[in-house]
């Protein structure tokens, strides 16, 4: 069925081939330094709840942090990128490096989001269905945290992270992400360049200092969102001086980019810059849709073209072995840098902080559906098979009676043999035949602390009534941002929407879950 959708997907992308000149998240901020208007005093704003924008390194000698992200639709057509990039690859440490994956809904399965769990990897929120032009209403944001919980088994406690669809945020946006707990958000851009506005991670307590030269900039101004952390998304500089930020490889066009040889270089120049001065930390950030071998390629005159994205993931393979050659280079989630940001430690002490540790004590059970077998499991660690009208996903939880959707993201099961994550167990130790936890030792007990699931916007007392109003019905508020992107990136985005969205009824629906 998805590799029905993925052809479909070409089909559509062929009609609105002359929109598909740029993607999400192409380009990037121009660099500027911290804004003269940013004030924050580190005398008061203190670890581990606060911490002021800043390009010094919080500590003397820290780890070079280097973050791999993956942004959309989790589903078979798309998992052998990552898995490769992945594959082999150890911190110093001993550990596997670990990738986070900002996960939408529609379109993706949630057996492969708890096995991407299962492995180590962070699940982070990027909404229900991605709808353009704004996702980032309390019903999107919170029925992916539904979904994620009720069906892929991912703890509420775990989701601690945010991206906005196209990279598309505003001020009471953000303000509501720290009132609903989340710990980080990541969408805002910084320039390439250390010591102006790429910082390391910071909380938004004194407003940010990121995209300040964008059409959104909200630089100066009050968000109240404190104790949110923003995660910069890093820019890296090209050999022609421009700066580049999500999937460089289809800049400055999908059908005519720059060589792949040219991306490996930029991401090794730039990273070089962060690790020669104060090691801010380095992003490479990706939708796995193009480093697939048939990545969409279509135009007018060829619908079922396709393009081998095989040499842009050997781009970024190559940066990575590059990167991580280098001593003291660490590959973690931006869960991880923050856990690091409230006690930053030198590089010599961090393999004995126990965020950075891999060893699970008691060792994960492989006979229960857990994804820890991944797709080869089989009897009672197998998942169930939902195949519903709009197609078929997989899950350990019982399958839903409908599909799906922004009105109701986690349909309640009427499956009595599967039995749904409780607080008191982490779903990799949970057996959801038996309806049991099967840790019985103190270092896998496991309480889910996160905020419980309430579909209610007035729930956490978002000030906006106009803005609750209209989250209620799945919509926008007036205080949105709109076309809002900073001035580099806002084009790319309205271009990639027609790759990414049900914008178009059913001739883009088929591709929604495969861009961005």
């Amino acid at each position: 069925m998805l590799s029905t959708r993925f052809s479909l997907a070409c089909a559509a992308v062929a009609l609105l081939a002359p929109l598909a000149a740029a993607q999400e998240g192409a380009g990037g901020s121009a660099p500027s330094a911290i804004p003269a208007g940013y004030s924050c005093d580190p005398t008061t704003c203190k670890l581990p709840a606060c911490y002021c924008a800043s390009a010094a390194a919080p500590i003397a000698n820290p780890p070079q942090f280097l973050m791999l992200t993956f942004d959309d639709s989790v589903q078979q057509s798309v998992w052998g990128p990552p898995q490769t990039l992945l594959a082999g690859r150890k911190n110093p440490n001993g550990c596997p490096a670990k990738a986070t994956w900002f996960a939408q809904v529609f379109y993706s399965d949630p057996y492969l989001v708890q096995t991407w769990y299962a492995q180590g990897n962070e699940i982070a929120d990027h909404t229900i269905d991605h709808v353009q032009p704004f996702a980032g209403t309390y019903q999107e944001v919170e029925g992916m945290r539904k979904w994620a919980n009720e069906l892929a088994g991912i703890p509420l406690g775990k989701i601690k992270g945010f991206r906005y669809p196209y990279l598309n945020y505003s001020s009471s946006s953000l303000s509501m992400l720290s009132k609903m707990g989340f710990e980080w958000e990541s969408s805002m851009s910084a320039g390439s360049a250390v010591g102006g506005d790429a910082v390391w991670p910071y909380t938004l307590d004194h407003g940010t200092v990121n995209d300040c030269l964008g059409e959104i900039n909200l630089c100066g101004q009050q968000l109240n969102a404190n104790g949110l952390w923003e995660v910069p998304m890093y820019g890296v500089t090209g050999t022609d001086g421009a700066q580049h930020l999500m999937d460089p490889y289809n800049d400055p066009t999908i059908f005519a980019p720059i060589t792949t040889a040219s991306v490996t270089a930029m991401y090794q120049t730039t990273f070089d810059a962060h690790y020669a001065s104060t090691r801010v930390p380095f992003g490479v950030y990706t939708h796995p849709v193009w480093l697939t071998a048939t990545s969409p390629g279509a135009t007018a005159t060829n619908p079922s073209a396709t393009i081998d994205g095989t040499p842009k993931l050997q781009a970024i393979a190559a940066f990575l072995d590059y990167a991580m050659a280098k001593p003291d280079t660490w590959m973690i989630t931006p869960s991880q840098l923050i856990e690091y940001m409230k006690n930053p430690v030198s590089a010599a002490d961090l393999a004995a902080q126990p965020y950075m540790s891999c060893t699970p004590n008691p060792p994960l059970p492989t006979n229960i559906c857990n994804g820890v077998a991944g797709n080869t499991t089989s009897g009672n660690a197998a998942p169930e098979t939902c195949n519903l009208l709009t197609g078929t996903f997989r899950t350990c939880y019982g399958c839903p009676p409908t599909a799906p959707t922004l009105a109701d993201p986690s349909p309640a099961s009427t499956d009595t043999t599967r039995k749904r994550l409780p607080t008191t167990c982490d779903s990799l130790w949970w057996d959801p035949v038996a309806g049991s936890c099967t840790c019985t030792a103190p270092g896998c007990a496991y309480t889910d602390t996160g905020r419980p699931i309430n579909m209610d916007p007035n729930s956490i007392n978002v000030a906006n009534t106009t803005a609750s109003a209209a989250n209620a019905t799945g919509t926008s508020s007036s205080t949105t941002p709109g076309s809002s992107g900073t001035a580099t990136r806002g084009a790319a985005k309205a271009a990639a929407s027609s790759l990414e969205t049900p914008l178009w009824a059913a001739m883009v629906a088929v591709a929604v879950g495969l861009f961005v």
